[in-house]
C-alpha cells in the first residue's frame, strides 16, 4: 500500500466564548481522521466521506458552539504523532457536559491482538486509541470507526457512556461501505424515525441509533441488489443503487478496488426491497449474488462485543419462520442494558443527551 498519499485530520473543537460562558448543555468536540488510501478509488471515497462528515458536524454542532477546523492546513499527511496530539488536545479541552466525536475513515488491519488503523508511518492501533481516549471527561462520547477490521476495535474501546459504531463485525476485514449509507441517513434526515416506534419516533431529529439501523439496512440492501455477470461485470438494480455503485466503484481499470457496471443494470426503476439471505438452501436465483460480508456493529453498554442489526447466516435446520431469517433485525434499545439504549439518546453535534 502506498504510504505517501495525503491524509487529512479534521478536529472539531469548541470556539472561544465570552463572559456568557458555554451554551447550556455543553459544546461539541470532534476529530475526523482520514487514513491512507493506497488507490485513487479509495482516495476519492475516503475524501468524500471525510468532507461530508466534516460538513454535517459543522452544521449540526453550530448551536453547541462547535467549530470544524481542518488540520493540517498544508499537504502533510496524518500521522500517529499528529493524530495523537489532536486527541490529547481534545481530551484537555472537553468538559463533562460536552460531546466528543471521533471518526476514523480509511483502511484497517487485523493484526492479532492489536488491530490497526492505517496512517503514514506507524499505524494507530486500538490499544493506543483507547489510551488516548481514556482522559476524555465528556459524558457523551461517540466513536465512529468506518475502516476495515473496525469490529476488532470495539472490545478495546468499550466504555460506559461511550457509543462505538464499527462498519464491520469482528473477523470481517473487507473494505466496508457503511459510511456511505450512514451519511445518507444523516443527510436530509432520511433516517429519522427509522425502525419506529421501537427505536425512535419520526420527530425531526436523527439519533445515532436511527442512523445506525438505517445504514445497516441500506448497506445490506445495496449489496444484495448486485449480481456478478459471466463477463465479470456487476448488474445493479435500482436508481439509487446504481448511483451509489458508480460513486464508490467506478474508475480506471488499473485502480485497486474498481468494479465495472453491467449495461444490463436497471437505472430507471426505484430501489425496491430485496431479500438479504435466502430461505433455507441457496437456490438458482441466488447464483452470482454478492454475499453480505460486512455487518456493522453498535456497542453502547460498556461490553466487550457489540450487537449487529444484520444477523449471521442461519442453518436451514432452524426452519422457515425464524425471527432472524430475513437477515435484518433493527436494534431497539428499549430498556436499560439493551444495545442501542444510549445511542437512541445521542444526536451527533448535540452535547446534551435526549430525555
Amino acid at each position: 500500500m502506498e504510504r505517501a498519499l495525503v491524509c487529512a485530520v479534521f478536529v472539531a473543537c469548541a470556539s472561544a466564548v465570552g463572559a456568557a460562558g458555554a451554551p447550556e448543555g455543553g459544546r461539541v468536540h470532534a476529530l475526523i481522521v482520514k487514513g491512507l488510501a493506497g488507490s485513487p478509488l479509495y482516495e476519492r471515497r475516503f475524501a468524500d466521506w471525510s468532507r461530508r462528515f466534516r460538513e454535517y458536524l459543522a452544521s449540526s454542532a453550530r448551536d453547541s458552539a462547535g467549530q470544524v477546523v481542518a488540520l493540517p492546513q498544508g499537504p502533510e499527511p496524518a500521522t500517529l504523532e499528529s493524530t495523537s496530539a489532536a486527541l490529547e488536545r481534545l481530551a484537555a479541552s472537553a468538559s463533562e457536559d460536552d460531546q466528543v466525536v471521533v471518526v476514523l475513515i480509511g483502511h484497517g488491519l487485523p493484526v492479532g491482538e492489536r488491530p490497526r488503523f492505517v496512517l503514514e508511518g506507524p499505524d494507530l492501533d486500538a490499544q493506543t486509541l483507547a489510551r488516548l481516549l481514556a482522559p476524555v471527561r465528556a459524558r457523551n462520547q461517540v466513536v465512529l470507526n468506518m475502516s476495515a477490521s473496525s469490529g476488532a476495535f470495539v472490545r478495546h474501546l468499550a466504555k460506559a457512556g461511550r457509543v462505538n459504531v464499527a462498519a464491520n463485525s469482528p473477523g470481517e476485514g473487507n473494505e466496508p461501505v457503511f459510511a456511505e449509507f450512514f451519511l445518507r441517513g444523516l443527510e436530509g434526515s432520511r433516517a429519522d424515525g427509522w425502525a419506529a416506534p421501537e427505536a425512535g419516533a419520526k420527530d425531526g431529529v436523527v439519533t445515532l441509533l436511527e442512523a445506525y439501523n438505517w445504514a445497516a439496512w441500506g448497506t445490506a440492501q445495496w449489496i444484495s441488489r448486485q449480481s456478478r455477470t459471466e463477463s465479470g461485470e456487476w448488474r445493479v438494480d435500482g436508481r439509487e443503487s446504481v448511483e451509489v455503485f458508480e460513486r464508490l466503484c467506478a474508475g480506471e481499470e488499473t485502480w485497486l478496488g474498481v468494479r465495472r457496471l453491467s449495461s444490463a443494470s436497471d437505472r430507471l426503476s426505484p430501489d425496491r426491497p430485496v431479500p438479504i439471505m435466502p430461505e433455507g438452501y441457496i437456490t438458482e436465483d441466488w447464483a452470482f449474488r454478492r454475499v453480505l460480508s460486512e455487518r456493522a456493529v453498535l456497542e453502547d453498554c460498556g461490553r466487550d462485543s457489540g450487537a449487529s442489526a444484520l444477523v449471521s447466516w442461519l442453518p436451514a435446520a432452524e426452519g422457515p419462520g425464524s425471527p432472524d431469517r430475513s437477515g435484518y433485525r433493527p436494534l431497539a434499545g428499549s430498556a436499560l442494558g439493551e444495545p442501542g439504549h444510549l445511542a437512541r439518546r445521542v444526536v451527533l453535534g448535540r452535547a446534551s443527551l435526549l430525555p
